[in-house]
């Protein structure tokens, strides 16, 4: 188990022993377990989204339901959708889908960071990879994205990651700040 220290919304999650017991980044806004190039999970609570098409960051969606639209409206722009489940995560609703693109979306999940450099420091669905993303809703704020990334270049099969990554989210609990 890991109990965030700085993440705004504090929680607790079993993590596998795949990705070890630290997170590589526990701040305000973003919480990271990264164990090679295709094996992330990523909980962000972002700051700025880059809308596709532009090149300049806009403040994210505020609800649940517009976000989920925001991502969505994507398909515009290359974005593939599909594998959509809606469930909750520690009783908040929750929406699990996979998403794919052939154009690069940087920053179109968000950032953790105003400042964020799209490419650089912003996260997006991307050519080479398969995305499993969670949209959880958490009340009066901007929804929580949670995602693992799978380098389909890689031929790998997804389902594992995929499985790892929800059995994450079912033992994630939300709990007030001591």
């Amino acid at each position: 188990m890991y109990t965030s220290k700085k993440f705004a919304v504090p929680l607790t999650v079993t993590v596998p022993a795949s990705l070890g017991a630290r997170p590589v980044a526990d701040t305000r806004t973003f919480l990271t377990w990264v164990k090679g190039e295709s094996d992330r999970v990523r909980f962000l609570l972002p700051v700025v989204v880059y809308p596709p098409g532009r090149n300049e960051p806009v403040k994210p969606p505020r609800s649940y339901e517009k976000y989920l639209a925001f991502l969505r409206g994507q398909v515009d722009y290359h974005a593939k959708w599909r594998d959509k489940t809606e469930t909750s995560v520690d009783g908040h609703p929750a929406t699990l889908m996979t998403g794919t693109t052939d154009w690069s979306l940087n920053g179109s999940l968000g950032c953790p960071m105003a400042d964020g450099d799209a490419a650089d420091d912003c996260y997006g669905l991307q050519p080479e990879y398969a995305l499993r993303v969670a949209v959880i809703d958490i009340g009066d704020r901007t929804p929580l994205v949670a995602w693992t990334t799978v380098n389909i270049e890689q031929q790998r099969e997804t389902s594992a990651e995929f499985t790892r990554f929800e059995a994450m989210l079912r033992s994630l609990r939300f709990s007030p700040r001591s």
